[in-house]
């Protein structure tokens, strides 16, 4: 259905618009989530909804590039990456912000699809950090889509998922069992209608906000950014684009967290390369 003409079109209106890159062999992946679209929208042509979207940026863009990411994730997903975090990072963070007397603590997942990054990130600070009250701390979390955020702002989670990948310790403290009322079955509930929710101790420290990464959304002087598993759907230039992005948002000393099959290995960058806890990371120096 999808000429190869009509193909290049796409591909290359999303790769100007988000940054996304399509390979040819993402051509089928590509007709699908259109037709999905053209369903919704009532439009027969590929072309007619290509003329469509690119008129209708504001709207029907955001729709399509929803459907073009995928929102898999988990609370602490890359567990010994999060334990790197937690016994290295974060704790030389902490000592360096309390010798110097500053108290304010700034962590960007960039990416955060569903919230379980973020919300893990604040889990561990708030495990990690004495006398929290007296601490500036915010994790701003930003994703393409509108609806992977919209579920991570409600902070609620199947059980079963919830208990695959966070420790008893976590789940009694930052966790609640909620009932899902007059949405028993819906999908974030168990059979019984319960799901987890993320308590409000934990969601006041997360700042949920629409980015499209081809932009500059103005973050800076950052302590962590957690960009993982994104840098896959951007080409080579796109990718040095962003990093260079992440080092000028971050403050010296800042740490960079990727995901285990990406690597800045290639790029002209000043961030200095880490391995310990049988993860990795990148350090501004």
């Amino acid at each position: 259905m999808l000429t190869d003409e009509e193909f290049r079109l796409f591909r290359n209106f999303i790769y100007e618009e988000s940054g996304i890159y399509l390979k040819e062999t993402r051509k089928d992946f590509l007709e699908n989530r259109l037709v999905k679209r053209m369903s919704a929208t009532g439009i027969k042509s590929p072309y007619w909804y290509y003329r469509h979207v690119t008129q209708q940026k504001a709207t029907e863009l955001l729709c399509l590039l929803d459907l073009l990411t995928v929102n898999e994730t988990s609370f602490f997903r890359n567990k010994p990456q999060m334990d790197l975090f937690k016994s290295i990072i974060l704790s030389e963070l902490i000592k360096k912000k309390e010798s110097a007397g500053e108290r304010r603590l700034r962590i960007w997942s960039a990416g955060c699809s569903t919230g379980e990054e973020p919300y893990t990130a604040a889990m561990i600070v708030l495990d990690s950090v004495s006398f929290i009250e007296k601490w500036d701390i915010k994790v701003y979390a930003s994703d393409l889509s509108l609806t992977a955020l919209a579920s991570a702002a409600k902070g609620e989670y199947v059980i079963e998922k919830v208990n695959a990948t966070v420790d008893d310790g976590y789940i009694n403290k930052y966790f609640e069992k909620s009932s899902r009322g007059e949405r028993p079955f819906a999908p974030t509930s168990d059979q019984n209608g319960y799901c987890y929710k993320v308590k409000d101790a934990v969601k006041k420290f997360v700042v949920f906000d629409f980015h499209n990464m081809k932009n500059d959304n103005g973050l800076r002087n950052l302590d962590v950014i957690f960009c993982r598993n994104v840098m896959i759907y951007f080409d080579m230039d796109e990718q040095k684009r962003l990093i260079n992005k992440f080092y000028q948002g971050l403050n010296n000393g800042g740490y960079l967290l990727v995901g285990h099959a990406e690597s800045l290995q290639g790029m002209n960058t000043g961030f200095q390369f880490m391995h310990s806890c049988g993860a990795t990371a990148y350090k501004k120096e």
